[in-house]
């Protein structure tokens, strides 16, 4: 095997040594050429040396020799000529070469019979492919007439002695066959070079072409990279616009709602508990708004994401159809609920979910003159893991929309020509399509002018347990802990005066034992000097960070049995995934309600809390069922401008109608107040009804 890789190795070095280099090694001519005069110039060294025995003396043998040099000068120059890269001269030479050993050998024999004579066939044929039509006619006129003269001087007494005429016959027939074989080659050569000089040139294009293809590419692939860069830069640049937006605005909010809250709980008078009422149905408004914002925002920027809980899906429906109602009702129209039959708790967004059927149930009254708008909500098992399938469906029989603008309804700032009447940017579908794409599923429509339209959204969800859904109301008004558990000591991190101030006070009403730090180098020096079981982690602060406090806080002693909660005014929920993977334990966003707090606390360390039952039951007595009698004290003024109010569901106007009714009668605005804070606007509406309103209405409309 050695042997044999050997000599395989030795003659591909002896090809690659032998094979056409230099300028003319792209050039196929010249490299069929060099490889022809290569071969017969080893055949015609090997021929000739192999018969100089037959000769028979030495003298006849170097005679001999010294022609085989001679003629060898012919083929190793061309070869030279090819490897320095002169095609033209190196053809001539070759032709010049072989018309001379033919013409020699045929004068020396002193006859045209041998077979030399072809020569002067085949080196037309050669200058036709090498040279072009032209120069094998020259060729062809040299290599005829130096057979003429040697026709003609052939002796009598040469090898083969022929008649006179027979020399002359001879002759005449190189030249027939000479013509007869170059005009056709010539023709074909010349065709054939005019095709390959185009097939060259249609390879130099193709090359410069690719080329520029190339450059082209690199062209576009940096101006790609730069734009790239450039959106990720701008993406980038709005996110942090975002998060800081909605931590500058949450967080005065926190401070606003806490403090009312906190005030509203210490023996507040019932015009001051009123006032601290309205102070956080305002602030709650003002949040919901940022909402809002943010959220149209986040959906341009592409950072809308969900928050899964446990829920129930009945009365989430309920709340819903209930905020919606007086609008229906206003306009006479039926508002159609076809809910489940059997309660139903599922895992999903409620929020997003609330908000989608808040939006195309409010566009369905809005295009909707008469009739009716029905909700109609199913539930089937979607595969064998306990998944449900949702469906949804909003059917009006309202004005219908143009088959032209169903593809177009769900772009953004996009309105029909129909939608252009009525208030509104043109985002609520757009973000409802969103919430609906994040939540991996499907919404349509189907619709005809003139015959209403029906919206269809499909969504698979987890099923929960009732017991998993939040009942953290029972906390809001947390008086002490419960007997019977050690002291807690609870540190709150946080750099914002307001806020703090607000989390401590909540927490000392509560019982805890509390400390603040107002940086993370400080959060982190207390827990080390005090060890709280719990502590209230910021995110935000000069000198050190949360997330940073807390990651020294871990490599602490101890570091590792303390619960850590995040407290951040972000708006982001995908902030929470963050935080949580960092080491933190839980996360509250700003602004907070108490039973957060106190919720969150309950879960990590078992807090068990008394709960002032006097104050829940005095709510639950104030808010009793509302009643038209109950309104019919006031001033048609008045309830025609609180009516008017709950069928905007605008929470600013509700609140400013509650407080101008709660200068005439501060009960009735103090019970109107805690239907209003659970958005019980159906119920108001209800009440606004005259008797006689209330049975004309009803003879136009069934809710």
């Amino acid at each position: 095997m050695d042997e044999r890789s050997s000599v395989r190795r030795g003659v591909r070095r002896v090809i690659y040594a032998l094979r056409l280099r230099g300028p003319l090694a792209a050039d196929p001519t010249a490299r069929i050429l060099h490889a022809l005069v290569l071969a017969l110039t080893i055949w015609f060294t090997i021929w000739n040396i192999s018969t100089l025995p037959l000769y028979p003396d030495l003298m006849a043998r170097l005679l001999r020799l010294r022609l085989v040099f001679l003629f060898e000068l012919v083929p190793v120059t061309t070869l030279i000529l090819l490897r320095l890269g002169y095609f033209r001269q190196a053809a001539f030479f070759y032709l010049a070469g072989d018309w001379v050993h033919a013409t020699y050998n045929v004068a020396v024999t002193g006859s045209i019979q041998i077979i030399s004579t072809a020569y002067y066939i085949t080196l037309p044929i050669l200058a036709t492919w090498l040279l072009g039509f032209r120069e094998a006619f020259w060729t062809a006129g040299v290599c005829l007439g130096s057979a003429l003269i040697l026709a003609l001087r052939q002796e009598p007494g040469s090898v083969l002695s022929v008649p006179l005429g027979a020399p002359l016959f001879i002759w005449s027939g190189l030249v027939q066959l000479t013509l007869t074989a170059a005009v056709p080659l010539a023709h074909i050569m010349r065709t054939l070079r005019e095709t390959l000089a185009q097939s060259r040139r249609h390879q130099e294009e193709l090359v410069q072409y690719e080329q520029h293809l190339e450059q082209l590419v690199e062209q576009r692939t940096s101006e790609l990279v730069v734009a790239r860069d450039q959106a990720l830069a701008a993406s980038h640049a709005k996110s942090a616009f975002l998060a800081n937006m909605s931590h500058e605005l949450r967080t005065p909010l926190n401070a606003i709602l806490g403090f009312s809250n906190l005030l509203r709980e210490q023996g507040a008078s019932e015009q001051q508990r009123h006032d601290l009422d309205t102070i956080n149905r305002s602030g709650e408004h003002l949040l919901g708004l940022i909402n809002d914002v943010l959220d149209v925002a986040k959906v341009e920027a592409g950072r809308s994401e969900l928050e899964i809980v446990p829920c129930d899906l009945a009365k989430l429906v309920e709340d819903v159809t209930d905020m919606i109602r007086p609008r229906a009702s206003q306009k006479g129209l039926a508002l159609r609920v076809e809910r489940l039959e059997a309660p139903l708790f599922v895992r999903t967004d409620p929020s997003r979910l609330r908000q989608v059927l808040i939006n195309l149930l409010n566009n369905a009254v809005k295009f909707t003159d008469r009739g009716s708008v029905t909700l109609r909500m199913k539930a089937t098992p979607a595969n064998d893991t306990g998944e449900v399938l949702l469906t949804f469906e909003i059917e009006d029989t309202g004005e219908g929309i143009a088959a032209g603008d169903q593809a177009v309804i769900f772009d953004a700032f996009v309105q029909t020509s129909a939608a252009k009447c009525h208030e509104g940017a043109g985002l609520g579908l757009t973000i409802s399509r969103q919430i609906i794409k994040l939540m991996g599923g499907t919404i349509q429509v189907e619709s005809a002018l003139g015959h209403g339209s029906r919206f269809r959204m499909e969504i698979k969800v987890e099923r929960a347990q009732g017991s998993e859904v939040n009942r953290g109301a029972d906390l809001e008004r947390v008086t002490a802990l419960a007997e019977g558990q050690p002291e807690y000591r609870i540190l709150i991190v946080e750099d914002q005066q307001e806020n703090w101030m607000v989390l401590e006070r909540l927490l000392k009403n509560a019982g805890f034992r509390v400390r603040v730090a107002e940086n993370g180098a400080q959060g982190v020096k207390e827990f080390r000097e005090w060890r709280p079981q719990f502590i209230w982690m910021d995110l935000r602060m000069p000198l050190m960070d949360g997330i940073e406090a807390t990651h020294r806080i871990r490599a602490s002693e101890g570091g590792r049995e303390v619960k850590i909660a995040a407290v951040t005014a972000s708006g982001y929920i995908g902030e929470r995934r963050e935080v949580l993977a960092e080491g933190l334990d839980d996360y509250v966003r700003k602004p907070y309600r108490p039973t957060e707090i106190f919720e969150c606390m309950a879960r990590h360390l078992g807090v068990r809390y008394l709960v002032s039952e006097a104050g829940a039951k005095s709510d639950r007595e104030g808010a009793g069922e509302l009643i038209p009698e109950d309104l019919s004290v006031l001033p048609d003024e008045l309830r025609t401008e609180l009516r008017d109010a709950v069928i905007t569901l605008n929470p600013a106007l509700i609140s400013t109608a509650i407080e101008r009714i709660s200068q005439e009668n501060r009960a009735l605005g103090l019970i109107l107040a805690r239907y209003a804070d659970r958005y019980a606007y159906s119920k108001i509406f209800d009440a606004t009804m005259a008797k006689g309103e209330d049975k004309a209405l009803s003879q136009r409309i069934q809710v």
